[in-house]
């Protein structure tokens, strides 16, 4: 049995959002053979929860906002990705070098995490990227206006981070990618054979869609703090429910996941938006609900949201910028669509038809129970460890 100590920047419970949603996930498959610690930040104080109790041990260091913000700065300074010092905890930081040496291995989770590698650490390290941020920043950059203030800040962190990612993927023996699309981009960062591939998973299945007249609900889970998915709350409850709506008044967006308090109180206002920020329970929310939505414009990796919808059964309609980082079958497992008005059709064909949208469902769990278990897709985890 090995001991693996993990290294994330936000406390991974609840799960609201893709990257809590991995490492937790992470933590439990590497767990089920190995003795693993958590080591994360978080900003509040929390209390310990019983749905990570399979971590051999967990330790949280907590940091302010003031000190996020001079750290944010001096990274800058020092020429290192804004994010760095905004997720950097000296205290943290300090105990991990003095732990090192009790460790096989150490996983760092998402690039920001890195910085917590001791430069003399002997065994393996893994840096579980997810996505090729670099890929996703540049993305962004170019979906802001240029009246935006944020396309200049985007345009600056993305400089950073490629840079970044240029040094730092040398220093780990594995780095892991969600999609095969953002691996093949990163070969010209790092050797390939250091280069690894691990799709995202979904432990807990339940069948909760059923086709009904009474369905209302269109669904977006995700981290809404995070820009791409906040730009696609925002454009779909601004513009594309109104123009449903004018066919189906009943209709209702809801919105799901980690959201400020000015933002929450910014989509409210609008008719037919539910937004309820982090819930316990999923499945209360998500009954009568027509589908999921994955309307990311800006998208690198495997959006995790759609196996969330998947696992219950309900419909999923993703963009094609996403559907692009999948396997799935169009119109058999998922419905793709190409811009507002096709998504606006795929919509009402879900509610018109009742065999299909039930054979959506069928289809959809039937592939996660195939090929997107933790037992299956994680498999790799155990080679590299």
């Amino acid at each position: 049995m090995k001991k693996i100590l993990f290294i994330t920047t936000r406390y991974p419970f609840p799960v609201y959002s893709g990257d809590r949603l991995r490492a937790f996930d992470i933590l439990k498959f590497l767990s089920k053979k190995n003795k693993v610690d958590l080591v994360c930040l978080n900003d509040a104080n929390i209390s310990k929860n019983k749905d990570l109790s399979f971590c051999n041990s967990t330790k949280v260091f907590y940091i302010n906002l003031l000190t996020q913000i001079i750290n944010t700065f001096f990274s800058f300074i020092k020429l290192e990705p804004m994010q760095n010092g905004f997720y950097l905890s000296k205290q943290m930081k300090n105990y991990i070098n003095s732990v090192q040496s009790e460790y096989d291995s150490i996983v760092c989770h998402m690039l920001r995490s890195s910085q917590y590698l001791p430069d003399k650490f002997l065994g393996k390290k893994i840096l579980d990227s997810t996505d090729l941020l670099s890929s996703n920043y540049k993305q962004t950059v170019m979906q802001l206006s240029i009246f935006n203030p944020l396309k200049y800040i985007y345009f600056i962190e993305n400089f950073l981070i490629y840079n970044y990612e240029n040094k730092v993927f040398k220093k780990f023996n594995y780095v892991v990618f969600v999609s095969s699309k953002d691996s093949n981009k990163a070969k010209n960062k790092i050797n390939k054979k250091k280069i690894c591939t691990i799709g995202n998973a979904k432990e807990n299945i339940s069948k909760l869609f059923s086709h009904n007249i009474n369905n209302n609900k269109i669904i977006f889970i995700g981290n809404i703090k995070y820009l791409p998915n906040k730009l696609a709350c925002n454009s779909f409850a601004k513009k594309t429910l109104k123009k449903i709506n004018l066919k189906y008044p009943s209709i209702e967006f809801h919105i799901i996941g980690d959201i400020g308090y000015f933002h929450k109180f910014s989509l409210s206002r609008y008719k037919n938006v539910i937004v309820h920020g982090k819930v316990k329970n999923l499945k209360n929310v998500m009954k009568n609900s027509i589908c999921g939505l994955c309307n990311v414009k800006i998208s690198t990796g495997f959006q995790n949201k759609i196996l969330s919808y998947m696992s219950f059964g309900i419909p999923t309609i993703i963009s094609n910028n996403s559907f692009a980082s999948t396997k799935f079958k169009k119109n058999k497992e998922v419905m793709v669509f190409s811009n507002e008005k096709d998504l606006i059709k795929k919509i009402f064909y879900l509610i018109e038809n009742k065999r299909f949208s039930n054979n959506i469902s069928i289809n959809s769990q039937k592939m996660i129970k195939k090929q997107y278990t933790l037992s299956k897709v994680f498999l790799k985890y155990n080679n590299i460890i």
